[in-house]
C-alpha cells in the first residue's frame, strides 16, 4: 500500500453567539454574508460551521473552523484587519477565536 503524505493547514476556531432572541436574523448573516466574506481574504481555503446540539448546554452557539493556508494566527490577524461588516445581531462580547496548528502529517492510504 502506498501512502500519500499531505501538508498540513492550520486551523482558526470561531466560537459565536447571537445577541440573545435574535438567532433568526443572525443566522443568514452570519451563514450567507459573512462566511462568504471571510473565505474572500487571501489565505482563508475553506469553513465548516457547526450549531450546538439542542440537548447539549454550551457556552457557544455556533463554531465555525476555517481552514487556512499558512498561519493561523496570522489569518486570525488579517481577518480581524479586514474591516469587513458587522451585524448588530452578533453578541461581540462572548466571541472566541482561538488558531490550531497541525501536529504531524496527515496521512491517506
Amino acid at each position: 500500500m502506498t501512502e500519500k503524505l499531505l501538508q498540513p493547514r492550520e486551523m482558526l476556531l470561531a466560537l459565536v453567539n447571537p445577541v440573545e432572541g435574535q438567532d433568526e436574523a443572525f443566522r443568514p448573516w452570519y451563514w450567507e454574508t459573512h462566511i462568504p466574506e471571510v473565505l474572500g481574504l487571501p489565505g482563508f481555503v475553506a469553513a465548516q460551521r457547526y450549531r450546538a446540539a439542542t440537548e447539549a448546554p454550551a457556552s457557544h452557539q455556533y463554531a465555525t473552523i476555517y481552514e487556512v493556508e499558512g498561519s493561523a494566527a496570522s489569518a486570525l490577524g488579517l481577518l480581524f484587519g479586514a474591516g469587513l461588516g458587522m451585524s448588530p445581531d452578533l453578541d461581540l462580547s462572548t466571541m472566541v477565536f482561538v488558531p490550531f496548528v497541525a501536529e504531524g502529517n496527515p496521512v491517506l492510504p
